[in-house]
């Protein structure tokens, strides 16, 4: 089943749990302990009501790899990102980069499954102790991704406290589908027979807001979406000798996504991201 499936699934099993509840005063529909699979090769959902937007993937992803938790950077992708600074400080908490593209998590669990091809230990962290703090705005959504070599295939089950479908979820199922692709290339340099599992998403509370309910009836009503793969086509992070890298297809891709936003601030016409993502991803 191809992702866009799998949504509007979701969108049905939230709406069917029928719960819903006030955060911070804004109304979400929700469920609880929510668990469905992801085929790391198709891990975009794109509707004709909601297409996938093909400009903050590309942005997200090289904020990612670039590993800066900056806010100014992403915001010319996203200004919802500005509303997540904390007081006195310019800084982001939830850049996945910077949090396990790193020799503690990436390099950990590579070391792990090398060590043991049957490890139950090869996990990244996401969020850490120190951002329980009363009125952080920015705790991190995710709080790890675990990975097991069974039957020479590789899985990944990610963990999270909270997501939003539409906010979140369209953007963190490509991305995690990403780190699940980078640590099977990083693998098949010890493990060049080893095949490609499936992608286990795992949430506590999936929801999405009033703001997008008029978005869920249309997305029913009209039904099937775009069924997308997304495959990489060479590995963008390295892990040789313990560290922890961008290789040059990596670092290319943050220059190529750099002049393209410095382009659109120059003369503000729209690049077209989907086709330098092209380059990188077969689609």
């Amino acid at each position: 089943m191809n992702f866009s499936d799998t949504f509007i699934d979701l969108i049905k099993a939230i709406e069917g749990y029928e719960s819903e509840s006030s955060p911070r005063g804004l109304q979400v529909k929700e469920s609880l302990m929510t668990s469905f699979d992801i085929d790391p090769s198709q891990p975009i959902a794109d509707f004709k009501d909601r297409p996938f937007n093909f400009k903050y993937f590309a942005g997200e992803l090289a904020w990612y790899l670039r590993r800066d938790r900056d806010v100014d950077y992403i915001t010319h992708f996203s200004k919802f990102w500005k509303s997540l600074t904390n007081p006195n400080t310019n800084k982001i908490n939830s850049n996945y980069g910077n949090l396990v593209i790193n020799n503690q998590q990436y390099g950990w669990v590579i070391d792990s499954l090398v060590k043991d091809k049957n490890s139950r230990q090869a996990i990244m962290f996401f969020n850490r102790p120190e951002y329980q703090f009363e009125g952080n705005k920015d705790f991190v959504c995710t709080l790890y991704a675990n990975f097991f070599i069974r039957k020479n295939r590789l899985f990944m089950k990610v963990q999270m406290r909270s997501n939003d479908i539409f906010f979140g979820l369209t953007f963190d199922a490509p991305f995690f589908a990403f780190l699940y692709q980078s640590v099977y290339h990083t693998l098949r340099e010890t493990y060049p027979d080893l095949e490609a599992g499936m992608y286990f998403h795992h949430v506590d509370n999936i929801h999405f807001y009033e703001r997008h309910f008029e978005l869920v009836e249309n997305i029913k009503r009209n039904g099937k979406g775009t069924d997308y793969k997304m495959i990489l086509k060479k590995p963008m992070i390295s892990y040789r000798n313990g560290e922890v890298s961008l290789t040059d297809c990596g670092s290319e891709f943050i220059k190529r996504i750099d002049a393209a936003a410095k382009r659109e601030q120059e003369t503000g016409e729209v690049e077209n991201y989907k086709l330098i993502l092209q380059d990188y991803f077969e689609f």
